[in-house]
């Protein structure tokens, strides 16, 4: 017996078949196990971005502490030249216009670090930086700045 199969029957039935709720999912499937290729699902998906959400986490929290510890190391270190500047004017070495203003400088990213971190050991430059501005507006009078 022969079935005869006429053009507009299997169009419907291709058009059934591809209306059909996971036919595109049961295609990529049968596409994946042909092809030997692990299929993903949606909640690995979301297991691993939430891994790479932690870990974007852990890092933004890593960054945060480096910047605070580098933030503190500035200010340790201008603390030092502030100290060490005041030395040399105590001990009567002259300076040039330039590198007072660099320890100037140095004074108020000290004092701004310190008002802003109420917590960081202060109060171990008061008098130097008295003095150096001191000594600056002097310099400034007599025009005797390092030449």
């Amino acid at each position: 017996m022969q079935v005869q199969i006429n053009e507009g029957a299997v169009l419907t039935i291709v058009l059934a078949c591809i209306a059909a709720p996971g036919f595109w999912d049961l295609l990529k499937s049968l596409f994946d196990k042909l092809l030997g290729r692990k299929r993903v699902t949606l909640e690995e998906i979301d297991e691993k971005l939430d891994g790479q959400r932690k870990d974007i986490d852990r890092l933004k929290d890593r960054f945060t502490e480096l910047e605070g510890a580098e933030a503190q190391e500035a200010a340790q270190g201008a603390r030092r030249r502030i100290l060490r500047f005041n030395d040399e004017l105590l001990r009567n070495i002259d300076h040039s216009k330039e590198y007072f203003d660099d320890v100037l400088e140095d004074i108020k990213t000290y004092e701004d670090y310190c008002h802003t971190h109420p917590s960081f050991e202060n109060g171990k430059t008061v008098m130097a930086d008295k003095n150096i501005k001191r000594c600056y507006e002097l310099c400034m009078e007599k025009q005797s700045f390092l030449k």
